[in-house]
């Protein structure tokens, strides 16, 4: 029973449709974003520019877009189009263009032209409250993007004399900024307004204040009861502190696969800090053994030996020799045992953002898992994978891989597998196709509520 609880979502809230419907509004749109959709607001609102022919309607439409472009974090697209501002633009609507701009640059670092931005609206004037008090932070931001951490520091000493009390926002992008770069003793008076949780612990750790040992036994507490997945973060940097380069990978690839943009910097990881973890476990593994640089079948082998024995092993020498063997034979063998170990492990997500610019590993995954013996573990992946395709906007594809999670059995997981895929139909425009699959479910349900959401759904069909 343990996929019911993913179930009730799907029965309890009707699959959305794509296209616009003639009365949405900028301010429908956004409240459609606020509530989780900002992709499907943002394709509506693009389309809507495309189809009005009122110049105010479009200027409408482009500001929405831009908060939009903001909220997705899609910061070149941000940038290039709030760099010049449409004809017929009001002078408000040129300051909410180099409002966005100033915020799109300072996100992507480059700090000389957020600066000149930020130092010309601060002189114009034309900023309400709220936007001051911003941009006093992204100053801060610029600072701490530079370097330059002791001007970081004496401008957030300024600013809490200015606007206190701070938000718990502001002081975790301040406590972050001052713990990454070098300054965590000065982000302890900070904690009180961040509460007890990983981001305090890992500052503490990071100030010295904790000693490794004793936020180790905090973080695996913690996540024992289900605590959050920002506690992998604190055990990375444990093992950072303790030298332990296997614990530190084995963290990484956990944070990795439950991180999500809610979890603040601090705690989060990318794939790059992966593919190193891996390397430096790989590298300390070699020296033990006394394997030679360029010997790619050498460390093949201990690779593969390690798959049963020391499984986090395999995946580092996998990832290693994944970057550095001069085989090319090898080096493709390689990313293939690593991506099947990490789903083996059920990192699927972890395989996804390893391999995400890797077009054609993917498909090859999927029939390498076709002939995998436990069909749970296989269904459940394809379930995984589908649902990443998804996220992806691939409707498509993520339909065929959740319909082939659902074929073949008739448990939770089956069920969970044809809803999505119904789902996915629906929003790649295969509206027979989905039919089909709300209808199978139909037949197969004997619950007299499910039933009824399964009518509705199809009743609601686009």
């Amino acid at each position: 029973m343990r996929y019911l609880f993913f179930l009730l979502p799907f029965f309890l809230f009707p699959v959305v449709g794509v296209h616009a419907a003639a009365n949405d509004t900028p301010q429908n749109i956004l409240r459609l974003a606020r509530a989780g959709a900002p992709q499907l607001a943002l394709s509506m609102v693009q389309r809507a520019q495309k189809t009005s022919s009122d110049r105010a309607h479009r200027l409408a439409w482009d500001a929405v877009q831009w908060e939009l472009l903001h909220q997705l974090q899609r910061w070149p697209e941000l940038l290039e189009h709030t760099g010049s501002v449409p004809s017929g633009s009001d002078d408000a609507m040129r300051r909410q263009a180099s409002w966005w701009n100033v915020r799109a640059a300072v996100a992507m670092h480059r700090d000389d032209e957020a600066r000149t931005g930020l130092t010309r609206m601060l002189w114009q004037g034309g900023l309400d409250a709220a936007q001051a008090r911003e941009a006093r932070q992204l100053v801060i931001a610029i600072c701490f993007s530079e370097g330059r951490a002791d001007d970081a520091y004496l401008a957030i000493l300024r600013f809490r004399q200015d606007y206190s009390p701070l938000s718990r926002d502001e002081a975790i992008a301040f406590a972050q900024g001052l713990a990454v770069n070098g300054k965590a003793a000065q982000a302890l008076p900070l904690l009180p307004l961040l509460g007890e949780g990983p981001l305090a612990t890992l500052v503490r750790l990071r100030a010295g204040t904790v000693p490794s040992a004793t936020a180790i036994v905090q973080a695996r507490g913690a996540l024992e009861k289900g605590g959050e997945a920002g506690y992998w973060a604190v055990l990375a940097q444990a093992a950072i502190s303790q030298r332990d380069t296997a614990a530190h990978a084995e963290a990484l690839e956990k944070l990795l696969a439950v991180q999500d943009e809610s979890l603040p910097s601090l705690l989060g990881t990318t794939p790059a800090e992966l593919w190193q973890s891996y390397s430096t476990y790989a590298m300390e593994l070699g020296n033990q053994r006394q394997l030679l640089l360029g010997d790619d079948g050498a460390w093949h082998a201990m690779a593969l030996q390690m798959e049963l024995e020391n499984p986090i092993a395999a995946r580092a020498l996998y990832g290693h020799l994944a970057r550095q063997a001069q085989d090319e034979t090898l080096q493709d063998e390689a990313e293939n045992r690593l991506a099947m170990q990490l789903l083996h492990a059920g990192l699927v997500k972890v395989a996804h953002r390893l391999f995400a610019d890797t077009v054609d590993l993917v498909p090859a995954l999927v029939d390498d898992l076709e002939s995998t013996e436990n069909s749970a573990a296989r269904r459940e992946a394809l379930l995984q994978i589908g649902s990443l395709a998804q996220l992806r906007g691939e409707y498509a594809q993520a339909a065929e891989y959740l319909l082939r999670a659902a074929t073949g059995a008739k448990d939770d997981l089956a069920r969970l597998a044809r809803l999505r895929a119904a789902e996915n139909l629906v929003l790649a425009g295969f509206r027979e196709d989905a039919t089909s699959q709300y209808r199978l479910l139909l037949d197969g349900e004997s619950d007299s509520l499910r039933r009824r959401a399964l009518q509705k759904l199809l009743e609601e069909l686009p």
